[in-house]
């Protein structure tokens, strides 16, 4: 399968599963969407499906911690780092996918980065998001 396949993929199991966070989506770039837990937890999660690069998933770190392990392959952006970075014209940058800022729990959140690169993986992280209780 694909990049462009995987994501598409990707992006309707999302679809059937989650609800377009309030935010919307970020054009070509990101797709944003809310999961209800079944503790009724409200899950922010943010897909990115741009041409350029891998289907990553943003969660926050408290709801996908035991996932870290699952052989995904996965980065923490912890919430330290925000703002630590100076960009070219010596001002601090974000540090992060810019779709992530208008959403309330994962703009500035301790948060990780799954690369998706089977629909099974996408799944299972689903899976477990519905039936985690923070």
């Amino acid at each position: 399968m694909n990049r462009q396949d995987l994501k598409a993929a990707c992006l309707e199991m999302l679809d059937q599963v989650a609800i377009e966070h309030p935010a919307g989506h970020q054009g070509k770039l990101a797709a944003r969407y809310v999961l209800r837990s079944q503790a009724g937890d409200r899950i922010e999660l943010m897909f990115e499906k741009g041409e350029k690069v891998s289907a990553n998933l943003w969660i926050e770190r408290r709801y996908a911690e035991a996932l870290a392990s699952e052989g995904i392959i996965c980065r923490e952006y912890p919430a330290a780092s925000l703002f630590a970075k100076k960009g070219a014209e010596g001002k601090k940058t974000y540090g992060r996918h810019s779709a992530l800022k208008p959403m309330r729990s994962l703009a500035n959140s301790d948060l990780l980065r799954f690369t998706i690169e089977r629909v099974s993986q996408l799944q299972s992280i689903l899976d477990h998001l519905r039936t985690e209780r923070v």
